[in-house]
């Protein structure tokens, strides 16, 4: 049988396209980070780009979040089922943050535009990014609600760009709804923009080798990475593998050694198949921890390609041999109108976790402690009475990483789910009424053993500005990290209000809307990373 693809053919024509292909990715997320408003965005970075095909499967993807790309494919098949293939025009754009559409929670914004040749649509070119506000009950959108309707705008997919122009209707109400409408619109052009750079860059890839080649390359790369992980599954040895875990609580109550907040996983490796399965898993909680499948199933990516060491591209090709099983209405399948913001940050680390643990004895040298379990958010909002205006500040906390028979943890780092990077506190001091008096390690916080988990962090904000409004979304301040190999556990997080006269009221891990006076500082300890061996 004689093999007419091109990367046997023409293995360089194959290589070229591929790897620039995600070379437009990369060029993506840099329109986005010049062109936006938002410090979270702009220096952050907590934003992710992609290449489609015309079924919505990732063909290349930016070096981002994992738990936004993994959950791509199913934001797009969402907005796939919404608006078919033919109803596409150059220049539409569709909107989607739905979490039971494919989504993972409100905040993340997926804008998808289309990529044409002479036959029709070749593919889409995808963003998904964090907006700092989406509306809801507390400022910022991350806060502990009982319900969704509470967390902010729900966007199933909609056309939000027409051949090019603003649905003026669809335009009206998002930015009706949202905090610091103005700097939200601009974020959402600087979306726009970075999606038509992507089109524009894949659109000059078909004018130089054609759009059959074009297609035919966006399906042999996916083949390409399922061969590379299916090699990868050949050094596991076949069996069962099970862990379980728990949560620290949801926000209204916590964890109490029972099932309402734990993580089961059994994994079953079969040949070049590994299966995942939730069984066991609590049920779907109050508060804002349960993790839409979109989310879990990134996470099982996530896994799959860090074990992989970095060496296979990442795309849909590479999660065929993947199966998950999610029993509908635990914590890592809920249902309407189950709250989830928290899960995209915090349980998807988490899960992380659980499933590295399960791992571990079948790929001892590949093993890596418990990490400090989740982003690390905090959200800020108020009035500035210096500059006359409100304002909304998102941030993620670094925190210690687990320990591996490679060395010790990482410091003070995003580790898993997450990889934004560290927003200088020069940024937030010149533009909101807040000083940064720290932000340093945790000493000693680490997970003693042959090699140390890393320590966390500690950023101390104080308020120059009376009725400041924050929130919390943490984890690992119940449950420490784990060590590995004889390992000790890492430290937990620690969280509270230092008031003016110096006295301090204790936080939880997950806090809703609370207020800051003049004068008071929100003290934030991160987690410190699980130790690895006896030492």
């Amino acid at each position: 049988m004689t093999d007419t693809s091109i990367l046997h053919d023409d293995p360089v024509t194959f290589e070229v396209v591929r790897g620039g292909l995600y070379a437009i990715c990369e060029e993506m997320k840099s329109v986005m980070m010049r062109a936006s408003f938002s410090p979270l965005l702009s220096l952050s970075a907590d934003l992710s780009c992609a290449i489609l095909d015309h079924k919505g499967d990732v063909v290349a993807q930016g070096n981002d979040i994992p738990v936004h790309l993994g959950a791509m494919p199913f934001s797009a098949k969402g907005v796939l089922a919404a608006f078919p293939l033919e109803t596409w025009r150059p220049g539409d754009a569709v909107l989607n943050n739905d979490p039971y559409s494919g989504g993972s929670h409100l905040p993340d914004m997926t804008l998808l535009t289309p990529i044409f040749d002479a036959d029709g649509v070749v593919g889409f070119a995808a963003s998904r990014v964090h907006w700092p506000d989406i509306g809801g009950s507390s400022a910022g959108s991350s806060s502990v609600t009982d319900e969704i309707v509470k967390e902010g705008l729900r966007v199933p997919p909609v056309k939000i760009m027409r051949e090019g122009q603003p649905d003026d209707g669809v335009w009206t109400l998002l930015f009706a709804n949202v905090r610091i409408p103005d700097d939200r619109v601009g974020d959402f052009r600087a979306q726009a923009a970075c999606n038509a750079r992507g089109v524009e860059r894949v659109e000059e890839v078909i004018a130089r080798y054609g759009g059959p080649a074009v297609r035919q390359i966006f399906a042999e790369t996916q083949d390409y990475s399922q061969r590379m992980v299916e090699a990868v599954l050949d050094e596991i040895p076949d069996g069962t593998y099970r862990a379980a875990q728990h949560l620290d609580g949801d926000g209204y109550s916590e964890d109490s050694g029972n099932e309402d907040f734990g993580i089961s996983v059994a994994i079953e490796k079969k040949g070049r198949r590994l299966r995942f399965d939730f069984a066991g898993t609590g049920p779907q909680a109050r508060g804002p921890v349960s993790a839409p499948f979109a989310v879990t199933a990134s996470v099982c990516y996530y896994t799959i390609l860090a074990l992989a060491g970095g060496s296979v591209p990442p795309n849909s090709g590479a999660y065929r041999p993947v199966e998950i099983a999610a029993p509908e209405g635990s914590l890592v399948n809920p249902v309407y109108p189950a709250p989830v913001v928290a899960a995209n940050t915090e349980t998807s680390n988490r899960i992380v976790d659980v499933l590295l643990e399960a791992l571990a004895p079948a790929i001892p040298s590949r093993a890596i402690a418990g990490s400090y379990g989740c982003a690390g958010v905090f959200a800020l909002g108020g009035v500035d009475p210096e500059r006359g205006r409100r304002f909304v500040h998102m941030e993620t906390i670094g925190g210690g990483m687990g320990a591996s028979p490679q060395g010790p943890g990482i410091d003070g780092h995003r580790v898993h789910m997450g990889n934004t990077m560290n927003l200088p506190c020069e940024s937030a001091e010149a533009g909101l009424p807040l000083r940064i008096e720290a932000y340093e390690f945790v000493d000693g916080s680490g997970g003693q053993g042959t090699h140390d988990g890393g320590m966390g962090a500690r950023k101390v904000i104080r308020a120059l500005a009376d009725d400041i409004e924050f929130s919390l979304l943490y984890e690992r301040a119940f449950n420490p990290a784990p060590g590995a190999a004889g390992g000790g556990d890492g430290g937990v997080a620690n969280f509270a209000i230092e008031h003016t006269d110096g006295s301090r009221t204790p936080l939880s891990s997950k806090t809703p809307a609370g207020r800051l006076k003049k004068g008071e500082a929100l003290w934030i300890e991160t987690a410190g990373g699980g130790g690895w061996g006896a030492g």
